[in-house]
């Protein structure tokens, strides 16, 4: 293994937990590059809001930028959607380096989905990719990724690795029959395709002598149903990004709700909160989306539901709150199954294909 790794990545840093943890654990030098140096930097100049940028980090990316073709003897793993055209120059990478593509794009067989789409030399980049894609090692990170990348590949690696979590950090066992009131949380960016509409409507059809809803995030939709937070019932608690105080929240609150909406472009790949909740023993109901389906098996450890179906919620929070042994259940077996996205376990994961 070799002992200095790059990752790059737009913004998704979070992804990669467990490969900091490998590096941590063999005494591996990592850093983390931004391929949106540029699009930081005219932020910052133009005194946007970015919650990631600084001129350091920019500058540090910028540099990386121009070094491409020189550096070697590196492991990189290079995250990004398809058809990025940035990928025309990082890629260069593969050459002298232990390059890993990873991806949680499912589906590679309808172009349309991708949220790059150049026009006239979409065409030309989609056969580059494809060149490439064929010779360097690719991580899914669903087995709705990997199976769509080996129908258009004859690449022989490509894996499939899930997100990971700190199991113990978040592991609660729970009693719900203590419980009088079902509290209920939001966890994600406050963007529309989040589902928020769907959490408001479900909060003015909701009795609230026993529900109670909490949110946590940010962002640009957030304006729009501010006027919520002011229900006796509802509290907002803003962005929040410490694991160990949102392992308390999730203590405190009994069912996570993900309602989200597919968009151009995109959908809930996985929802790193999913497992987060269902590690601290919540009962996760989400949308129907490629992510969820692989980590909720509906009425078992959480519920899938149709987007925007607030009836269908009702009808499950209601059904919860007159069964608290059904809530137990449920709960012990997403605590179970959270156990196989523990840091450690998907960390050797990413070993294999790094030493492979």
């Amino acid at each position: 293994m070799n002992k200095k790794l790059i990752i790059l990545h737009s913004n998704g840093k979070l992804y990669f937990s467990a490969v900091e943890y490998l590096c941590k654990e063999n005494g591996i030098k990592y850093q983390h590059i931004q391929t949106t140096w540029f699009k930081n930097f005219i932020k910052l100049i133009l005194k946007k809001q970015c919650s990631n940028c600084s001129f350091k980090n920019s500058l540090k990316s910028f540099l990386f930028f121009l070094s491409v073709p020189f550096i070697k003897n590196k492991t990189v793993i290079y995250g990004t959607a398809p058809y990025d055209i940035r990928f025309l120059w990082y890629s260069l990478l593969s050459k002298k380096n232990n390059f890993i593509y990873h991806t949680s794009h499912y589906k590679w067989e309808n172009d349309s989905e991708s949220v790059f789409n150049y026009c006239c030399i979409l065409p030309v980049l989609k056969n580059f990719w494809k060149r490439k894609l064929e010779k360097i090692k690719i991580v899914g990170v669903t087995k709705a990724v990997e199976k769509s990348l080996k129908n258009i590949l004859q690449n022989k690696n490509i894996y499939q690795i899930y997100h990971s979590i700190n199991f113990k950090i978040f592991y609660n066992p729970r009693d719900f029959k203590k419980e009088k009131k079902i509290k209920i949380l939001f966890v994600g960016r406050m963007v529309y395709e989040k589902g928020l509409d769907t959490v408001v409507d479900l909060i003015n059809r909701s009795d609230p002598q026993k529900y109670e809803f909490t949110f946590v995030g940010d962002g640009k939709y957030r304006k729009k149903i501010e006027y919520i937070f002011e229900r006796e019932n509802v509290k907002y608690l803003g962005w929040i990004t410490d694991k160990n105080k949102m392992s308390q929240i999730y203590k405190e609150h009994h069912i996570l709700l993900n309602p989200s909406i597919k968009i151009r472009g995109w959908e809930e790949l996985f929802g790193i909160v999913n497992i987060e909740a269902m590690a601290a023993g919540m009962i996760v109901i989400a949308s129907e989306h490629i992510g969820p389906k692989e980590i909720i098996e509906n009425n078992k450890n959480g519920f899938l539901i149709k987007e925007k179906d607030v009836d269908k919620i009702i009808e499950i929070i209601n059904h919860l709150y007159e069964n608290r042994d059904k809530m137990n259940h449920i709960s012990e077996n997403a605590s179970e199954f959270a156990k196989r996205f523990d840091i450690k376990e998907i960390s050797e994961q990413w070993k294999k294909v790094i030493n492979a």
